[in-house]
């Protein structure tokens, strides 16, 4: 017998009267007005209907972790996100609607060993900072320095780049800071692309401490 998922409503978990943590349970179309006013949200492997997370008007910060989908769609219609996490969904492979998140200014992708082709993030004019995580099925990530004012780019653990990804990040007009935390990666294979982008260390840091020094 398959046991039967929490509603959302009481699987919610407030960390402030605007940002909410839900765990491991199903949204409906009902949960809308009491989320209306939620801003920054995370999803735990949830189930999330069609046009639900652009009914929230509110919404600017959306994590979205574990759980299963062919695609990142859910966020279609999202008009306000300044920050998205996208983090181990179990057959992700189409990221195009990213295209479109143009009022983003962090994207963090983690965990996606599916994604073998990226969008382009050249309608994304203020994305400042990027973050790229064990992803071991690229074919290279070319279309994501299309992203015009991009500042910050952070690499961690494995990420397939192409033979023209370093080069393609040295000559970025915008990037001013690089790092790869390459923990399960050869030093001949990250320390050489390190050394070929030749910018200072990106650092890491949680997103509300980015934000807290880029208001």
């Amino acid at each position: 017998m398959v046991a039967q998922r929490r509603s959302a409503q009481s699987a919610a978990k407030w960390r402030s009267e605007h940002d909410v943590w839900i765990d491991h349970a199903s949204l409906d179309l009902s949960d809308v007005e009491w989320l209306s006013g939620v801003r920054r949200l995370t999803l735990w492997a949830v189930k999330i209907p069609e046009g639900f997370l652009s009914s929230l008007p509110q919404l600017q910060w959306l994590d979205i972790r574990g759980g299963s989908g062919t695609s990142i769609d859910v966020v279609n219609g999202c008009s306000n996100l300044t920050y998205l996490a996208v983090n181990q969904i179990r057959g992700l492979h189409d990221l195009s609607a990213l295209g479109a998140q143009a009022s983003l200014r962090l994207l963090s992708l983690y965990g996606l060993p599916q994604v073998r082709s990226l969008p382009s993030l050249a309608g994304l004019v203020h994305l400042k900072r990027l973050e790229i995580g064990s992803m071991k099925g690229l074919s290279g990530f070319g279309p994501l320095l299309e992203a015009p004012c991009l500042e910050e780019l952070l690499l961690i653990r494995a990420v397939a780049l192409s033979s023209t990804d370093p080069a393609a990040i040295a000559a970025h007009p915008t990037i001013r800071a690089f790092e790869w935390f390459a923990e399960d990666v050869p030093d001949k294979t990250w320390v050489p692309v390190v050394d070929q982008v030749g910018r200072p260390k990106a650092k890491p840091m949680e997103a509300s401490d980015w934000f807290a020094r880029n208001p």
